[in-house]
């Protein structure tokens, strides 16, 4: 997916204390979600979080968050529908490894996104147990990537 400018732009579901850049001279600033929430005053926190502009910045900015909307998958309630009762538990087993238990949780019952590298982790895991399907989740939205 292609990028988008500032100006075509609004953000929703800004995270509470996301970290702001207020950095204006950053070659990445037009791009970066951390810059066009500082710049659209999006977050409403009387004190906040800053990538310290005199350290960060530029080509290798380890803050930088591109504003490409990615494919987010929620919920994972019927994702086990179409395998075999005796894969299910390890299976299971294998994403709350993963994920940790709680943030599992989170993820099947959809109050977490399952991030597109946490989708082919998935799809990985589908055919090491022998699966030529694809998973299934509860529904998709596209978002930028906090």
């Amino acid at each position: 997916m292609k990028q988008t400018t500032t100006t075509e732009i609004q953000l929703t579901g800004v995270p509470e204390h996301y970290v702001l850049c207020y950095n204006d001279n950053c070659s990445k600033a037009q791009t970066c979600l951390h810059r066009i929430a500082a710049k659209g005053n999006y977050v409403k926190d009387n004190i906040v979080s800053a990538v310290n502009p005199a350290l960060y910045g530029g080509e290798k900015c380890s803050y930088y968050a591109p504003n490409t909307p990615v494919r987010l998958a929620y919920g994972m309630l019927h994702t086990f529908d179409n395998i075999l009762a005796r894969d299910i538990a390890a299976m299971r087993n294998d994403l709350r490894e993963h994920f940790g238990n709680g943030s599992y949780y989170r993820r099947r019952n959809g109050t977490q996104p399952i991030t597109p590298e946490d989708q082919q982790f998935i799809a990985r895991m589908f055919k090491k147990y022998g699966y030529d399907i694809e998973p299934v989740f509860d529904c998709y939205k596209t978002d930028f990537l906090f």
